[in-house]
């Protein structure tokens, strides 16, 4: 796999962009870049004849127009010209396979190229920083390195949302970034960093086909997989970050936040800010135990279900507390500001997600079966679309703001006659003579502009276009115009 070339050289162009375009202005700066990046491709690929004559039309079209960015300055033509080079290099990535006949392509391999050639730039990097970890350590230390670079950038990503969402959190992260934005060659080095890495990726990607092929073509070399110590790792680290962030939240969850004196978090920060990032860490979390379910060999399918099922119960059990936490800021908002559709959707998801975390939890403790659970998830996600359809949400939020009203004495008759479909048009009605005299005439004018605007309480409908809250939200609203 020529590793110590892979890297050289994926250093090269990491150095070099680190120096020529981090916080530069587009110039020769471009074409320096891409001629070192294409030049390094072809050095580590060693491409025949036929493999060049695929690749010129690509890399010669990238190295014209990447000169472009030292001729004009028109911003919409350098935007266009930094996709396209990224495209075309993309497009080389995926043609031309070392050791891999040349594959023909057409319109579709030229517009998906950059996102395949991204993903399998992704992939690489990984790939070629487990082969460096193999290749540097023992067999038996391998497992361990390659877990620990895997769950690294998990648990940073989970860390970071959950600083997003937590103010404790999120000051150390801000105090982390403060420390490390002194040093002012840091984002300098970052920046090259990845460039490496992602060099590294491109170059190594071209390997995967012809590992692939060989694998199948020879019994006896081992296929390049996860095995059952980094998949547990990486699902231990997750846990561990995702049950200190419980932990951390235990003090206040279920108290007011927002209003403890000192905090300098509102309730549409700790609400909105953080249900986002702790939903999202949460799907995420659940993608992540599918991923390790899955590929296990047949020798360590027996294994799997005692090595694997306990830190996914764990991490199970920490993103239910999660989603708890999260289920309750919105809860904090509701009580605060109103009840919106929005909101209770959003508490709708979070359901929906607990329940997927159970199914989950339930082929952990079983045999782990995919189909299965996508079977279950989609089951889940159509009841709940069921359940939202036929429920009437509008008229609830309604009753809710309404009932609201008559204990806090606010009201947001606006987003009430605006910002409610006619399903709650009725109940809206109906509530009127439990408001007092100025929000009664309040709400009484504004549903009488909001519902006259409204093109379908308007019109005579058609026989087969009878729905039955539609009717209903009508016969309210003519029984009122006729008072």
């Amino acid at each position: 796999m020529r590793l110590g070339l892979l890297w050289s050289l994926a250093c090269l162009s990491g150095i070099l962009g680190a120096m020529v375009l981090f916080d530069a202005l587009p110039g020769i700066n471009w074409i320096l870049w891409t001629s070192v990046t294409i030049a390094g491709l072809i050095a580590y690929r060693r491409p025949d004849r036929a493999t060049m004559r695929v690749l010129a039309l690509p890399l010669g079209f990238a190295l014209i127009l990447a000169t472009g960015a030292s001729v004009t300055t028109t911003p919409i033509l350098l935007v266009a010209t930094l996709l396209i080079v990224a495209s075309l290099m993309a497009l080389a990535l995926l043609v031309a396979p070392e050791h891999g006949a040349v594959r023909d392509y057409g319109a579709v391999g030229i517009i998906t190229a950059p996102i395949l050639g991204f993903g399998h730039a992704v992939v690489g990097t990984f790939s070629a920083i487990t082969a460096a970890v193999d290749a540097a350590g023992s067999t038996r230390e391998r497992p361990v390195f390659r877990g620990a670079l895997l769950a690294t950038p998990v648990v940073l990503v989970l860390a970071l949302l959950f600083a997003t969402a937590d103010p404790v959190l999120g000051r150390g992260r801000d105090a982390i970034f403060d420390a490390l934005s002194t040093f002012d060659a840091l984002p300098r080095i970052i920046f090259g960093t990845l460039i490496a890495l992602f060099v590294a990726g491109s170059y190594f990607a071209s390997l995967r086909a012809t590992i692939r092929t060989r694998a199948r073509s020879d019994s006896t070399t081992p296929q390049d997989r996860i095995g059952l110590t980094e998949r547990r790792i990486v699902l231990g680290a997750a846990a561990v970050i995702s049950w200190l962030f419980v932990l951390l939240q235990i003090g206040y969850l279920f108290a007011t936040v927002p209003s403890a004196v000192g905090s300098g978090t509102t309730f549409a920060e700790y609400a909105h800010r953080g249900f986002g990032e702790l939903t999202v860490a949460a799907t995420g979390v659940a993608l992540l135990i599918v991923a390790a379910h899955q590929r296990l060999a047949a020798e360590d399918e027996a294994l799997a279900r005692s090595a694997l099922m306990w830190p996914s119960l764990a991490l199970l059990a920490a993103v239910g507390c999660i989603l708890i936490s999260a289920f309750h800021r919105i809860s904090l908002y509701e009580d605060a500001y109103g009840f919106t559709t929005t909101r209770v959707y959003a508490q709708a998801y979070t359901i929906l997600t607990l329940g997927v975390l159970v199914v989950l939890g339930w082929y952990v403790l079983h045999k782990f079966d995919v189909r299965a659970i996508a079977r279950g998830v989609m089951t889940l996600a159509l009841t709940t679309l069921a359940v939202l359809v036929f429920w009437n949400g509008d008229a609830w939020v309604a009753r809710a703001n309404v009932d609201r009203y008559a204990e806090t004495g606010k009201i947001d008759i606006e987003y009430l006659a605006r910002g409610l479909s006619p399903d709650a048009y009725p109940t809206l009605v109906a509530s009127i003579p439990q408001l007092g005299v100025s929000e009664q005439q309040q709400l009484t004018l504004a549903l009488a502009k909001a519902y006259a605007r409204t093109s379908s309480l308007k019109r005579v409908p058609s026989w087969y276009e009878w729905n039955l809250r539609r009717s209903r939200a009508k016969a309210v609203q003519m029984a009122v115009a006729s008072r």
